[in-house]
């Protein structure tokens, strides 16, 4: 009860602010109570009774309770009604509530666009002012913004690996093209107890937004779901590297509906950065590793990959290198990984390249085992990597031969198989 008296009491100020009485005639106790809303609302909640929490005195009830807009839209001055809203029903436990359907529009917030503002928001707030009267003839008025959110929102992981976070975004950008390795999109509808959601649709876009169709193989929950982007059959749709593809997600609860979209490029397979590298007939320099981009001499056989063969060549450094080279025209800057695939397929495989000028290029194709794991849980597995060499310069001295050259390696990620679509969902 002591708590009730001090939330009363602090009503109570308001109220006598409001009626612009002197402090010193007014005592803040001698109000019956004071009535709260207790609930945020999202776009779906058009047709729902919005509680209001009932505090009164030991021997004092709510008689009538009303709802207006605040004309003052502020927070300070609860004196100036707007419009009235409802008459909330009381109940007998302690709670009154009114129907959200009589707020009016949900579609016309207050959004800024270029400089300009219209009432064309689809989520916002309403300010209201509660008018309480009470069994002892007393009133008060509680000054209450109701905040309309989206009936829609992303999910992001947490520090816990988990999608709970609300974001703005679906947080990927991109999707390797053919890659199968999972890239999960998170969403979750929102809705007060008594809202039924009818539907929730998947649909997505090849030209930026303008059509959509229902993605194929997405049943889409109600509640939260987890989309694997990559899983998606997006080559059957007719995606090809580099699209960009537009997805919507649509929730509709009786005549109300809302929607998430986000934007995702499936993005072509292509090298790493490229490094620098030199061999030469100079003990030194006389062998090289792809993998960490260094020097070795011929005591450090076991770290190389390559080593320096004369004319101005190279080979592997021994069987135990699984790699293999072919001389080609493609393009060092523009190749991507898929047109390396191909050219080292359709190409002649050798061991070791001999007679290499400036600007000729030679591709590779090496396997190494590495560990996909940590040092405390090891996971050794081979990995296959597709290279790319650019010779910038032949040196030759009297007796010397030298080798400069950049280099870019990259995994293909193969094409999945076209497979029915596996989603997590809750209904």
């Amino acid at each position: 009860m002591k708590k009730y008296i001090k939330q009363i009491a602090t009503f109570a100020l308001i109220a006598a602010m409001a009626s612009c009485s002197s402090d010193d005639d007014i005592d803040y106790t001698s109000v019956g109570g004071n009535a709260v809303p207790k609930a945020s609302i999202t776009r779906l909640d058009r047709n729902f009774d919005l509680p209001i929490t009932i505090y009164t005195k030991e021997g004092v009830t709510a008689t009538k309770i009303e709802i207006y807009k605040n004309a003052a839209e502020t927070t300070s001055d609860p004196t100036i009604l707007g419009a009235k809203v409802a008459d909330a029903t009381i109940g007998t436990d302690g709670i009154a509530t009114f129907n959200t359907s009589t707020l009016g529009s949900f579609d016309v917030f207050p959004v800024t666009s270029n400089g300009t503002t219209t009432l064309t928001g689809k989520t916002g707030t309403f300010p209201l002012v509660v008018v309480s009267t009470y069994s002892d003839g007393s009133t008060t008025r509680a000054i209450y913004t109701l905040t309309v959110g989206k009936g829609i929102v992303w999910k992001v992981l947490d520090a816990d690996g988990l999608p709970k976070t609300t974001s703005a975004s679906s947080g990927v950008s991109s999707v390797n093209y053919l890659d199968p390795t999972p890239v999960n999109i998170y969403y979750a509808t929102v809705k007060n107890g008594s809202t039924v959601i009818d539907k929730v649709e998947a649909e997505w876009s090849f030209d930026d937004g303008v059509t959509f169709s229902t993605i194929p193989g997405l049943v889409p929950s109600k509640t939260t779901q987890t989309i694997d982007l990559a899983s998606l059959d997006y080559v059957a749709a007719g995606v090809e590297a580099d699209d960009e593809v537009v997805f919507r997600f649509t929730v509709t609860a009786g005549t109300q509906t809302d929607v998430i979209t986000t934007k995702i490029t499936y993005a072509d397979q292509v090298f790493d950065a490229a490094k620098g590298g030199t061999l030469s007939n100079s003990d030194t320099t006389s062998q090289f590793s792809f993998a960490d981009g260094l020097n070795y001499d011929s005591a450090g056989t076991a770290n190389a990959e390559i080593t320096f063969v004369a004319p101005f060549g190279f080979k592997r450094t021994s069987d135990d290198v699984r790699v293999e080279f072919v001389k080609t025209q493609l393009d060092f800057d523009t190749t991507n990984l898929f047109e390396a695939e191909a050219a080292f397929n359709s190409g002649a495989k050798v061991s070791q390249v001999t007679n290499l000028d400036t600007n000729q290029t030679v591709l590779y194709k090496i396997t190494r085992n590495v560990n996909l794991g940590t040092k405390e849980k090891p996971n050794w597995q081979d990995v296959t990597y597709y290279g790319l060499i650019k010779i910038t310069d032949d040196i030759a001295g009297a007796t010397s031969q030298k080798l400069s050259f950049s280099y870019q390696e990259g995994v293909l990620y193969q094409e999945p198989e076209t497979t029915p679509v596996v989603i997590e969902t809750a209904q």
